[in-house]
């Protein structure tokens, strides 16, 4: 039976912040601070397809990154850096990284649906972790994003593939095929649930949104960019267990990755 998705009135902010500060307390995978041994990998884990212009960048922003990991990881190597996140929680690990390490990190809390507060900024980088899935207009998103980049400005991002996210949990693979659980649904939340790494139901909550391709790529020209690399993102095993990520990334790449230019 498919699962009855939330309506797109209610709140996704207090939702996914609540979400957040549950998955930043019991350390999920994107809640675990990075040190000395992960700074010395700064560039490699940052980038590890090689597409940034490193010497144009001087400022950047980190978007939705809080957790105390791709902040710092530009701040070790001399950039000037802005966390901006929904979750304190998240931007607590941001803060305490920085303190430890001597790092100069700004941190604002933010929907990324409204960066009014750091319009005109005019950063060099918006870098984006995966989680335009938070949120239910990626157009919208784009446009922010824009407002805060100077001329030429570069925006590197990740996505969830669309065509993954409508999979079931655990891959819905039956026996023969992946099968396709969800509708693509802008707007409408689908609810993802998380007991974290060592704790004990119930968990939490947060929403994700399945955005569509013509918004995901198409979006990004609408909103004054030009898009100038393009990657799906999947590490597979033709010898891995079926229903497992290794076998689904053989025929539904999990990530897409863009890096586009303010035009």
């Amino acid at each position: 039976m498919k699962p009855a998705c939330l309506q797109p009135d209610q709140d996704y902010v207090a939702v996914n912040r609540e979400g957040w500060a549950w998955l930043a307390a019991h350390e999920c995978e994107a809640s675990v601070p990075y040190g000395a041994a992960q700074f010395r990998e700064a560039r490699e884990r940052l980038d590890s397809r090689g597409w940034l212009p490193w010497r144009e960048i001087g400022s950047v922003l980190c978007l939705a990154c809080g957790g105390g990991q791709q902040g710092p990881l530009f701040a070790s190597l001399g950039y000037k850096v802005t966390v901006a996140d929904i979750s304190p929680a998240q931007l607590q690990k941001d803060m305490a990284v920085a303190h430890a390490f001597g790092m100069d990190i700004e941190c604002v809390e933010a929907d990324m649906l409204d960066l009014s507060a750091l319009h005109g900024r005019g950063f060099d980088l918006v870098y984006q972790a995966i989680s335009a899935c938070y949120v239910p207009d990626v157009r919208r998103l784009y446009r922010e994003v824009n407002a805060t980049l100077r001329s030429a400005g570069l925006y590197c991002v990740e996505h969830w593939n669309p065509f993954h996210a409508q999979l079931a949990p655990g891959g819905a693979w039956d026996g023969e095929a992946y099968r396709l659980l969800y509708q693509q649904q802008p707007k409408r939340p689908v609810p993802w649930h998380s007991t974290g790494h060592a704790a004990p139901e119930p968990g939490t909550t947060c929403w994700h949104y399945i955005h569509p391709l013509h918004d995901l790529i198409g979006g990004l020209c609408d909103a004054g960019f030009r898009i100038e690399r393009f990657s799906e993102t999947a590490e597979w095993d033709t010898l891995a267990e079926p229903g497992s990520p290794a076998h689904v990334a053989r025929y539904v790449p999990p990530l897409l990755a863009v890096m586009a230019r303010r035009a």
